[in-house]
């Protein structure tokens, strides 16, 4: 009975990461298809509002998924925060670290040629900042953390696939409007924070390890970009 009971549970997480990353992947086109909207008619500014619309969605479907874990995570979390903090930091420097090394070199490749959903971060942050911001910085830690690391962890048992897969996949979403050679290069630093991340997660088995390093990055990044846009 035990064995039988383990099994249905370990589907029925299966079946709910893949309904999870099934949504992700259509929540923007489902609005569109019911009310009939023309997305490429939208303005830009009319674009951020109808996506970050759509990303509040999710987010509320997502945290309402793991709303029990998240409570219990939150609370072991800031317990004892000063030393959950210092140890999701180190891992996460070394993820930064690999990142901005392979980024440097990138450039020098590259000319300074960024990817497709990088340069759309950059104008969209420009046309509505505060939108953005609230999308970069609130959205993306916790819905990706929850996604890309939690719900991964839950269907993939062995340590170093489930890294590998939850960081490659992390990555690859950040590349994948991009042409295959740059997609190839950049593949590097966006992993590196994947993996790092996810190693954060199997490290402490709170998922608000890999959240705050990935807020603290988004937003830092974020603000950097804002303040060279208007400053």
């Amino acid at each position: 009975m035990k064995k039988k009971k383990k099994e249905e549970n370990k589907i029925y997480k299966v079946l709910k990461t893949l309904l999870l990353f099934l949504l992700f992947f259509t929540i923007s086109a489902i609005p569109a298809l019911i009310f009939n909207i023309d997305l490429d008619s939208l303005s830009d500014k009319d674009s951020i509002i109808y996506s970050v619309s759509c990303s509040i969605v999710f987010l509320i479907v997502i945290v309402g998924c793991y709303y029990k874990s998240l409570k219990k995570d939150f609370k072991l979390f800031f317990k004892d925060f000063g030393n959950n903090m210092e140890q999701a930091f180190k891992y996460y420097l070394v993820g930064l670290g690999v990142m901005i090394v392979s980024n440097v070199i990138i450039n020098l490749l590259l000319s300074g040629e960024l990817t497709d959903n990088e340069q759309t971060v950059r104008n969209y942050l420009e046309i509505a900042p505060l939108l953005m911001l609230f999308d970069i910085s609130i959205y993306a830690p916790l819905a990706e953390e929850l996604l890309f690391r939690k719900s991964i962890r839950e269907v993939i048992d062995n340590k170093w696939l489930y890294i590998f897969v939850s960081g490659f996949i992390f990555g690859a979403l950040h590349v994948i409007d991009t042409p295959f050679y740059m997609a190839l290069l950049y593949l590097i630093p966006y992993c590196s924070l994947g993996f790092a991340f996810a190693y954060t997660y199997t490290k402490s088995n709170n998922i608000f390890s890999s959240i705050m390093m990935h807020f603290i990055h988004n937003s830092v990044t974020a603000l950097l970009l804002i303040g060279a846009t208007y400053l």
